[in-house]
């Protein structure tokens, strides 16, 4: 009788073993995933996080734009090294942006990937709003290209002021 006992327990042994090895790694996949989330090392891939965000700063009632086109170089940094992008902002006279673009400047195989990413989807995120309103935290799923427009608009905005 001790026999047939010994098999069932030897599977229940594997299969506990297995459940235990499962959990194991999904508790370290999802740490790694919000871990991710928390720093802002690298860009995060498009297929977790294909949404853009913004967030505002606060305005200031005396600040005067000029309308106007105006340029300006924004870098950023990456695990691979410095980056930076081209970004062009048209302005009305009450500092509403009215026209942007933005030239990816990729030295990197993967900084261009992001940054074309990032072209793809920031016009609907600023077009419209007020330039000093404008500060841009990941676009789709480019997170670090940002850096280097915030930079940028920084500039144009030092630009622009009357």
């Amino acid at each position: 009788m001790d026999s047939s006992h010994s098999p069932n327990k030897a599977v229940i042994g594997v299969i506990v073993i297995a459940l235990l090895a499962i959990a194991a790694t999904a508790a370290i996949v999802l740490g790694q995933n919000n871990s991710s989330k928390d720093t802002n090392v690298s860009d995060t891939p498009a297929s977790m996080s294909p949404q853009a965000s913004t967030s505002t700063q606060p305005t200031s009632a005396s600040t005067n734009f000029k309308s106007g086109t105006y340029n300006a170089t924004g870098s950023y940094q990456t695990p691979g090294g410095l980056e930076s992008i081209a970004v062009s902002v048209t302005l009305g006279s009450d500092g509403t942006i009215t026209d942007a673009t933005v030239t990816p400047e990729g030295k990197t195989g993967e900084a261009q990937e992001y940054q074309d990413k990032f072209v793809s989807g920031f016009k609907s995120q600023v077009v419209g709003k007020k330039i000093d309103e404008v500060q841009l935290s990941r676009v789709a799923g480019s997170s670090l290209t940002s850096g280097g427009f915030n930079d940028a608009i920084n500039d144009i905005e030092k630009q622009a002021s009357a």
